[in-house]
């Protein structure tokens, strides 16, 4: 019984740790992104054709 506990934790904490990862890795970098797309408008300006 001990060793299903600990599977079951060991899912959730995986589970919970996969949200967070995604939150790192998606989440924040596309909010500094937003705010540095202005910046970047000003130094790399699209090319008129």
């Amino acid at each position: 019984m001990a060793l299903l506990l600990d599977a079951c934790s060991t899912l959730i904490s995986l589970i919970f740790l996969g949200i967070v990862g995604l939150v790192a890795g998606v989440a924040i970098p596309g909010l500094f992104m937003s705010a540095a797309a202005p910046w970047l408008d000003w130094i790399l300006p699209l090319r008129k054709k």
